[in-house]
């Protein structure tokens, strides 16, 4: 009898696991643990060890979630631009403050995607987004940056919150006209909790997205093996922060006189009570401004701590660069962008700093809508579809010597004009999903870095070896390690 029962035990056993295994139709990958597969990663090496091993589309799976790596350029543009591939993983969801998990930018999907996005470009577009006073609301920042930096008397400091300040202030006017002071204690305690997020995340902390059932857990064991709390912490203060700006138009909303983005679809959202099927919701509101909000501020401010990085690593570069803008720009004007013909070093030297730091080192992931294809393998409907930039943006087949840092490969032969990347280059995603404020990122990255060479010299502080890169890697946002720099005013 307990024979048999065994035997059954087994049979039963052996059914699954054969039943668990990567599909033949998949492509290659590591072997995978039955029912578990691996532990998660957001690290470019692991990537660059993927794909010298099993080549340019890996499988990989973590609990109930196969994931199929991209690493070539042509793979990768021709999957990110198809409709198959347009959508966010489900747990993107669990992050959301819509209550019914669907609205917003990143993470959303289908019909409410394709309106949010719909809405908040045309309006970033309206309130300026490209236009010469959007310059104008940049540069006001640019000199609050260099009279911050001044501040510090060439004191040597680790990167300042004041980099992200200054990126916040640009899309939070646009979105609840609010400007902080650069030194503002109002958002302190945003950057406090984000600073904290990210030096305590691990790959423990995504296991119960990718194995739902740990999330049936009780709460001391999921804080304790997970952080839970954390999440739940970091949320609930975006959430309090959304909610007091949305409440605030709310009270003294004026129809005749909308100031901002919350304004402009608090006015839709008027226009279509009492439609059940309106895709304008309160829910909906909140996830854009928390996305705008996270986005419009974290991107630029980490480019700026790579460019500060960069230009105390490589201070010929700065020199020439100061050469260059005192020749066009008069020391007591702020560079503009129509300065940019007569500064091509300085816009490729931007460009090359997005490149090189590939801060993104995974492009947020996407989800098969559906059954799909993609060079010969079969990719079933849900599996997560994730491009490798940093691979990319360092793949010797598109760029020459991918490792160096190397601003001139933005320049024509005669390095008098700034040529754009035209091939490998992902630094604002591609295809259906690319970056709603990539022009506006990029005017605050030209005009931030351009104020900051234009007038000081950064260095090294003494004892700060800056000749072997040291980058940490936070949940896959790849950055320089806190260093000291001295922001040296220029004579």
């Amino acid at each position: 009898m307990w024979v048999e029962i065994v035997l059954l035990f087994v049979l039963v056993l052996v059914y699954a696991v054969l039943r668990d295994r990567r599909p033949r139709t998949l492509p290659p990958g590591p072997a995978e643990i039955p029912f578990f597969g691996r532990l998660p990663f957001f690290d470019e090496k692991t990537g660059e060890n993927l794909r010298k091993n099993y080549g340019d589309i890996v499988t990989y799976r973590t609990g109930t979630l196969r994931s199929v790596f991209l690493f070539d350029y042509d793979t990768a543009k021709e999957a990110l631009a198809r409709l198959e591939f347009a959508d966010r993983p489900s747990f993107f969801s669990t992050l959301s403050l819509d209550d019914e998990k669907t609205g917003g930018l990143v993470g959303s999907n289908g019909v409410q995607w394709q309106h949010d996005r719909r809405f908040v470009l045309r309006n970033l577009r309206n309130l300026g987004m490209g236009r010469s006073y959007l310059e104008e609301a940049i540069n006001i920042e640019a000199k609050a940056l260099v009279e911050d930096l001044k501040k510090y008397g060439g004191e040597a400091i680790n990167y300042p919150d004041s980099f992200r300040t200054v990126a916040l202030n640009i899309i939070w006017q646009m979105v609840a006209s609010t400007r902080y002071d650069l030194r503002s204690s109002e958002v302190d305690t945003i950057y406090r909790l984000t600073k904290q997020f990210q030096r305590n995340f691990s790959v423990l902390s995504l296991l119960p997205f990718f194995i739902p059932a740990l999330s049936r857990l009780p709460n001391p064991i999921k804080n304790y093996l997970f952080e839970a709390d954390m999440f739940k912490v970091f949320i609930q203060e975006m959430r309090n922060v959304v909610n007091g700006a949305v409440d605030k138009h709310l009270e003294d909303y004026d129809p005749d006189n909308p100031r901002d983005l919350i304004d402009e679809y608090i006015k839709d959202m008027k226009e279509n009570e009492g439609d059940n099927n309106s895709l304008f919701r309160r829910g909906a509101l909140n996830q854009i401004v928390n996305d705008l909000f996270g986005a419009g501020s974290d991107t630029v401010n980490n480019q700026l701590k790579w460019m500060a990085y960069l230009l105390a690593r490589y201070p010929e570069y700065a020199t020439m660069m100061q050469q260059q803008i005192d020749a066009v720009v008069p020391r007591d004007r702020m560079v503009s962008l129509d300065d940019k013909p007569g500064l091509p070093l300085v816009e490729a030297f931007t460009v090359e700093v997005l490149r090189y730091s590939s801060m993104l080192v995974f492009n947020v992931q996407r989800s098969a809508i559906r059954d799909a294809e993609i060079n010969g393998y079969l990719i079933p409907k849900g599996t997560m579809v994730i491009v490798a930039n940093y691979s990319i943006h360092h793949d010797p087949r598109y760029w020459d010597d991918p490792h160096k840092f190397y601003p001139e490969r933005f320049l024509d032969d005669s390095a008098t004009k700034y040529t754009a990347p035209k091939q490998a280059f992902f630094a604002f995603g591609s295809g259906r999903r690319q970056c709603v404020g990539e022009l506006l990122a990029r005017m605050e990255l030209f005009l931030f870095t351009a104020a900051i060479i234009q007038h000081f010299d950064v260095l090294p502080a003494d004892g700060v070896d800056l000749s072997l890169e040291d980058c940490e890697n936070l949940g896959g946002l790849r950055v320089p390690a806190d260093k000291k720099l001295i922001y040296k005013p220029r004579n």
